[in-house]
């Protein structure tokens, strides 16, 4: 018994290394040509954009993943550069795995910019992930995920 408690164990920590090692960062992630899904202006300001955009992604994004482990979304809005993000994380082994960045930025003081980046690797399978169709959606009022 002692002996497959140490075997699970050390499966466990193996596990959380392979993940650890394939953990992307939000950096990587907006420069990797394989992460950039699209972008689109956006007919409302950066913070109304923002906001419309940060109530779906809660509603539609956040839930537990068929593993059972969370899905999160995180979000800052920097008000004076006009600038916010919206991220999409899975939580495994203790590790927050950005799987979605939005990022929304002022674009001539009445629009906004919209990006997305999804990582499209091993990790995110099994997630959901927003197209940027959705998120043009979301922008403009829409409220079905």
């Amino acid at each position: 018994m002692e002996l497959k408690v140490k075997y699970v164990a050390l499966a466990g920590l193996l596990c959380s290394l392979a993940l650890s090692g394939c953990a992307i960062t939000v950096s990587e992630l907006k420069s990797s040509q394989s992460s950039f899904d699209g972008s689109f202006i956006s007919n409302a300001g950066a913070s109304d954009a923002y906001r419309t955009i940060r109530h779906m992604a809660r509603q539609c994004l956040e839930y537990e993943a068929y593993s059972g482990n969370p899905v999160i979304v995180l979000s800052e809005f920097d008000v004076e550069r006009k600038k916010g993000e919206i991220n999409q994380k899975f939580l495994s082994q203790g590790l927050l795995i950005n799987n979605t960045l939005i990022e929304i930025e002022s674009r001539n003081g009445d629009n906004a910019q919209v990006s997305l980046y999804t990582t499209k690797n091993l990790l995110s399978a099994g997630i959901r992930s927003p197209k940027v169709s959705d998120i043009k959606r979301w922008a403009g009022g829409d409220k079905t995920c």
